[in-house]
């Protein structure tokens, strides 16, 4: 379920079969629903047996994934991706697939890229821009000499180079 996005059908099938298992004494006896699905669905801390709905837990884990790929920069499996598919300019995600065929797990891991995206947020502390590792693993003064003796700005802060949509 981390990988492939599960079916509607599918996902109603199972919380069929746990919701059978949980009502029923035997298998021709519905048995009384002493509470409803919805609140066994909740939180232990909210009352309820903690069991998870299967299509959000489905999207959770492939948005873990998509974190992994975030932070993992040195895992195998992230290499192969960037490999295959390339990464957007921040590096935070991979670009998507325009095949049509043999990317079924990573293209299903990207569907839930903007609920991640709504996730996660980047905050770009005011440092000095060419000076601090804010960026990579080196300032960008190590990363590109060449730029920054064409600088005019050689002390300046983040808010004095970079304008965020356009402010």
């Amino acid at each position: 379920m981390s990988l492939f996005t599960i079916l509607v059908s599918i996902a109603c099938q199972l919380e069929r079969a746990m919701r059978d298992f949980l009502w029923s004494k035997h298998d021709s006896d519905r048995g009384f629903h002493w509470v409803s699905w919805d609140e066994i669905c909740c939180p232990k801390e909210g009352g309820g047996l903690g069991i998870r709905r299967l299509r959000l837990m489905n999207e959770e884990l492939k948005t873990k994934w998509l974190w992994r790929f975030a932070i993992e920069d040195d895992a195998l499996w992230r290499k192969i991706i960037v490999s295959k598919y390339g990464v957007d300019r921040f590096g935070w995600w991979s670009m998507r697939s325009s095949f049509a065929h043999g990317v079924g797990c990573w293209k299903s891991i990207l569907s839930s890229l903007e609920v991640f995206k709504l996730l996660v947020r980047f905050e770009v502390k005011n440092g000095f821009f060419w000076h601090d590792t804010w960026c990579g693993d080196q300032p960008l003064k190590v990363q590109f000499p060449n730029l920054f003796r064409l600088a005019r700005l050689r002390d300046a802060r983040v808010h004095d180079i970079y304008s965020w949509n356009g402010t």
